[in-house]
């Protein structure tokens, strides 16, 4: 399997953890294209909840944590990122409508982005801090 092709299964693995029907590689071709490296591997995925249009998604790879957000007509573009060896944590942030998750970094940065369902948000956010604990990153 040469990289690319590693990169994207791995993108649709972790995407299809939360998912009732698997992910087409034809809806994130781009986003392995784009705005993944050739050989990156990733560990977590989480789609979070925009407006209808312009959903986020947080991937967590062996090299980063990426925070994506599809725009109109299917355009992606790169919110942020945090290198793996500065992400110190991540927390989840819940309200009576909405909820966040947010990642920090040791320089004081941080991503953050709104969740749809609080059970898969709560596995990644705890999935993230065990491998940032355990040196999985």
């Amino acid at each position: 399997m040469n990289g690319s092709s590693r990169t994207a299964s791995s993108l649709l693995a972790a995407l299809n953890r939360h998912r009732e029907k698997p992910a087409p590689l034809s809806a994130f071709k781009v986003v392995v294209d784009r705005f993944l490296d050739d050989g990156e591997f990733v560990h977590l995925a989480l789609e979070g909840n925009g407006w209808t249009w312009v959903d986020p998604l947080m991937l967590v790879t062996d090299r980063r944590v990426l925070l994506l957000r599809s725009g109109v007509l299917g355009f992606w573009r790169k919110r942020g990122e945090v290198a793996a060896r500065d992400v110190s944590g991540t927390t989840l942030k819940g309200s009576m409508f909405s909820g966040r998750i947010i990642v920090s970094s040791h320089r004081g940065t941080f991503l953050r982005m709104m969740y749809n369902w609080e059970i898969n948000a709560r596995e990644f956010v705890d999935s993230l801090n065990q491998m940032i604990s355990g040196g999985h990153r």
